[in-house]
């Protein structure tokens, strides 16, 4: 069976609480990737520096088998940052990322997994009602026009990596904070866009006058350093 390492970046100060949830419904994608010839090797989560530290360090709420981890940022770093030491640390030959808040249902992994073949598949909303405040939802149409990846949505938070063909390039991703997803994409050997459910947000630790701006210098920069 292929191994499946599932990563959650997590940051804020509820996210105990939200972490505690999404690990509640990992037995629901151990019983689902098993269906799909896959085996749930670990749970990696990466703290990114939260005002108040991750607590949950060992977990009686994943299926027995199944190892957990978690790794601490000394400071925010960013989530591009987190995802990559998670990715890195995986032992997996396939890296499932999951937002902690599961806007996207864990067992949409089964939507992913047709394209396991992919060096990676990208969860996309595209098509789906929309819950985001407006501003929100410009902004992700703004970013989407003009980031060059081709993909209606590239900033969903649930993406599947085949870990053979995607180490390299995440050894040399440089974006460490919301634009990752698109540096990632680009240097990607193959890209799937996968329609998947997607439930509204709980949260979102982006900050909009704040994080924009810095996007927008990182999709030049993304766009300078890499091809397409």
């Amino acid at each position: 069976m292929r191994s499946l390492s599932l990563v959650i970046p997590v940051y804020g100060n509820d996210s105990d609480d939200m972490l505690r949830q999404i690990l509640g419904h990992v037995a629901g994608l151990e019983a689902c990737a098993a269906k799909l010839d896959f085996r749930l090797v670990e749970v990696i989560t990466v703290d990114d520096g939260s005002p108040m530290p991750v607590e949950v360090t060992a977990c009686e709420l994943i299926p027995e088998g199944v190892a957990f981890s978690l790794l601490r940022n000394e400071r925010n770093r960013g989530k591009g940052y987190s995802v990559r030491r998670g990715a890195l640390a995986a032992k997996g030959g396939w890296v499932l990322m999951s937002d902690v808040d599961e806007s996207v249902p864990l067992t949409e992994f089964a939507a992913l997994a047709e394209f396991a073949d992919k060096a990676m598949a990208c969860g996309s909303r595209s098509g789906l009602e929309d819950t985001r405040p407006l501003h929100r939802r410009v902004l992700s149409w703004m970013f989407s026009l003009i980031n060059g990846t081709g993909l209606k949505d590239s900033q969903c938070g649930f993406k599947l990596f085949n870990m053979a063909a995607m180490r390299e390039a995440f050894e040399r991703l440089r974006t460490e904070r919301f634009a990752f997803d698109v540096e990632l994409i680009r240097n990607a050997p193959s890209v799937a866009e996968v329609p998947v459910k997607w439930r509204g947000g709980q949260r979102s630790s982006l900050r909009v006058m704040r994080d924009a701006p810095r996007m927008l210098w990182d999709l030049v920069r993304i766009r300078a350093s890499t091809h397409g």
